[in-house]
């Protein structure tokens, strides 16, 4: 069986648009899960009235962060003896199809963890060509990650890759099992990168479905003071927890460096000024200090295990 987890906070007409789609998929054994993040509005009953028994809405009382919300949908999923989990941002519409090709990609490959279709986009800034994501490699010393926007065409039934993106995160409950779920600290951002690091760690394979394809609209949207903080906090945070202090030096300078970048450019054009990024990159800067004195329980294993989480 395959879970299909879709996190809603105040995105109703996105994960209505995801949800529908979703059920038109052909592949038999599929179940659908809507999670609603303490959206503290309507949006839950609305879910609810439209879509009934067709799918399983989970509440949470407050707002879990991506992956809490996530965790979740996976604990659910769990509970219910899936083979995989399908993680998904709510601004995403699949092709009926796409859980065929990516189930029979993991099941021929029993080395694989986690796979993602290839994402397609809109033609804009974050996708030229109108692909978002068909693989993609991380920098923990320079604190980015960069996608492939080319189609894969052709390629082999999987492309191997060096991480795979949130947006659409087709695992396998046996990999979570090895190695933990979303790591709930982040909240919001590089939750996908620490998630993939571990399952590389724990021997399992990443890989991109060339064959499955799916549309992402709202690639760029999200941009905002909490999302610039977290991005800069927890850029740190993943580097060192996966990389050596030398890596995190390089991760704050990196960070550093754009950082002086912007706050020139706010003072020469009159830009906003990055009061977010800046207190992000503190806050992510004492955190490893604190940590590189006293490793906390939850840099070493990261998570909750699975039966503890709760709504």
């Amino acid at each position: 069986m395959v879970v299909s987890v879709v996190i809603n906070f105040r995105g109703l007409a996105d994960t209505t648009r995801c949800v529908e789609s979703l059920l038109t998929s052909t592949y038999p054994a599929h179940r659908v899960v809507v999670v609603d993040n303490g959206s503290g509005n309507a949006d839950a009953d609305i879910i609810e009235s439209r879509f009934g028994e067709r799918i399983e809405l989970l509440r949470a009382r407050r707002n879990l962060g991506y992956g809490g919300g996530a965790n979740l949908g996976i604990q659910w999923a769990i509970r219910q003896h899936a083979g995989y989990v399908w993680v998904l941002n709510n601004d995403t519409v699949i092709t009926a199809d796409a859980i065929d090709h990516l189930v029979l990609a993991m099941e021929a490959s029993r080395w694989l963890g986690v796979t993602s279709p290839e994402i397609d986009a809109p033609i804009g800034p974050e996708a030229p060509t109108g692909v978002w994501y068909a693989g993609g490699t991380v920098s923990l010393a320079r604190a980015e990650t960069h996608h492939v926007q080319r189609t894969l065409g052709r390629a082999p039934a999987v492309v191997v890759t060096a991480f795979v993106t949130g947006c659409a995160m087709f695992l396998r409950c046996e990999a979570l099992q090895d190695a933990g779920v979303f790591w709930e600290r982040l909240f919001l951002y590089w939750e996908d990168v620490d998630l993939s690091l571990r399952l590389r760690s724990a021997g399992w394979g990443l890989g991109v479905v060339p064959s499955a394809t799916i549309t992402h609209f709202g690639h760029g949207s999200v941009r905002s003071d909490i999302a610039e903080r977290y991005y800069f906090r927890n850029a740190i945070l993943v580097a060192r927890r996966h990389g050596s202090l030398r890596v995190v030096a390089r991760a704050l300078t990196s960070l550093a460096v754009r950082l002086a970048r912007r706050w020139g450019s706010a003072l020469l054009r009159r830009r906003p000024m990055p009061h977010a990024e800046t207190r992000g990159m503190l806050a992510g800067a004492a955190l490893a200090l604190r940590w590189t004195l006293k490793r906390p329980a939850d840099l070493v294993s990261g998570l909750k295990p699975l039966a503890t989480i709760e709504a």
